[in-house]
């Protein structure tokens, strides 16, 4: 009597990304990408390892005219304690408002007025707390009235840094020359040996766009290059040294001191810069940003906030913004802001960041936050990779995941793909598949929250 055919017990495999903290690589095929490696995520953070809320703005009562606002802190004397109220730009007259509460509270000043939003620094003039106001139409000078004084004497500016008791600045026109103001007194720009002055920047690295100060020195950031400015004591011992040339283009306003370094975009990516070299960081970016112009960056909080526009944005939009931590090098990429400008401010009670839309909305960028009110698409998607088996069919059994929210879940082969929904359970859930395919990837979705963890597949090879 013949025995029954009895087929051989499959023998399955898992593979599972335990931690998601590889981020985005936006430059690696994505068929050699790791599991735990995504081709593309935005709008969340991995941080965590787990994938969880990106950034987003609260809204906030603060009018679409104002597009760049700023924190004046003055010591009271009579209270022995720091106090301080906001300053804002009104971009419809050009006018700075001001005042304690809230942005319909604030009033306009009068005495200045800037076609383009300034540059803002507090500053202790002659013993009183005041705040300078720097622009293309110069200098305007806020006491802790709110009366403004105008400096006729003062350049027109577009980038400034105060180091050792004076302000260092670029200029418009030729942008071939670093000034300085008077020991001691910004407001005093006479180029004399003992007051203000400049110092010309020749040379093939082109316009200087960018000054900041950083250990101990000025840094120039022209179009093509950084320059060391040595700026001790007396004027005649001033010195300049040349000390990166770049091979790509340094866009001036993505240039901010982050603590320990300075990060800037160039053409070919994104730069650290420690006040003697630069090196590339970020590498896994360069297949997402289109380096131009329009690109802006701050630090605030621990973070850089770089705004810019994707390869993939047909329209004149930065529809990207990255937040990257410079000391551990986590990033996450979010969609749906369009920033065009960030103003840092640090209160009182600590640092927060407004950023500002073309449409001039204006809010607070937080963490963890949906966009101005409106619930983001949150996607995280995997290579398309043969999970290291290149020579066999798979059968793509089952998938396991921890969420805590609704979401849902595409699994793809060349073959065909699976669409599955997932519950808000805070536990692993496990949903069966039963796909066939040489190649796999998958793909997480979500609309508003996401809390998800160590996402596997379930799969045997089938030759």
């Amino acid at each position: 009597m013949r025995k029954a055919f009895k087929a051989p017990k499959r023998r399955y495999a898992r593979v599972f990304a335990p931690n998601l903290q590889s981020g985005m690589n936006s430059v690696t095929d994505s068929r050699v990408l790791p599991f735990s490696q995504s081709e593309a995520a935005y709008n969340v953070c991995v941080e965590s390892g787990a994938l969880e809320n990106g950034y987003g703005v609260i809204s906030t009562d603060a009018l679409s005219r104002f597009h760049k606002v700023y924190y004046y802190k003055v010591y009271d004397e009579r209270e022995q304690k720091m106090k301080g109220c906001y300053l804002a730009h009104n971009k419809d007259t050009g006018k700075i408002h001001g005042g304690a509460g809230g942005p319909n509270a604030w009033r306009e000043l009068d005495g200045a007025q800037f076609a383009k939003a300034p540059l803002g620094v507090n500053y202790k003039l002659f013993g009183e707390d005041v705040f300078l106001l720097c622009g293309e139409e110069g200098m305007a000078v806020v006491d802790s009235s709110l009366r403004v004084i105008t400096v006729p004497t003062a350049p027109s500016i577009t980038s400034i840094a105060m180091h050792n008791e004076r302000m260092f600045v670029t200029i418009g026109g030729r942008r071939n020359a670093v000034w300085f103001s008077d020991d001691l007194d910004p407001t005093n720009w006479n180029p004399e040996l003992d007051e203000g002055g400049f110092i010309e920047l020749e040379g093939e690295q082109g316009r200087l766009n960018k000054v900041v100060s950083f250990g101990g020195y000025v840094y120039v950031f022209r179009e093509y290059g950084i320059a060391r400015l040595t700026a001790y004591g007396e004027q005649r011992e001033f010195s300049v040294a040349n000390l990166f040339v770049s091979s790509g283009k340094i866009y001036g306003d993505t240039v901010a001191v982050c603590g320990d370094r300075i990060i800037f975009l160039a053409e070919d990516g994104l730069y650290s810069f420690d006040g003697l070299s630069s090196r590339r960081i970020a590498r896994s970016l360069d297949g997402l940003i289109r380096a131009d112009g329009g690109s802006t960056g701050c630090y605030s909080a621990g973070k850089y906030y770089l705004s810019a526009r994707s390869r993939e944005c047909a329209e004149d939009v930065n529809d990207i913004l990255v937040a990257l931590d410079p000391r551990t090098q986590f990033l996450s990429v979010n969609k749906g802001l369009n920033v065009i400008s960030f103003s840092a401010v640090t209160e009182i009670s600590g640092e927060k960041l407004w950023v500002h839309t073309p449409k001039m909305f204006m809010g607070l960028l937080e963490k963890g936050l949906n966009h101005f009110g409106k619930k983001p698409e949150r996607l995280w998607r995997s290579g398309f990779g043969d999970l290291g088996y290149p020579d066999t069919r798979k059968l793509i059994a089952e998938i396991y995941l921890d969420t805590k929210y609704d979401c849902t879940v595409k699994i793809t082969t060349e073959k065909g793909s699976k669409l599955l929904r997932f519950s808000g359970k805070n536990e692993a859930q496990r949903k069966r598949v039963n796909l066939i395919g040489t190649k796999v990837q998958m793909e997480i979705r979500a609309e508003g929250d996401i809390s998800v963890a160590r996402p596997a597949l379930k799969f045997t090879n089938i030759a």
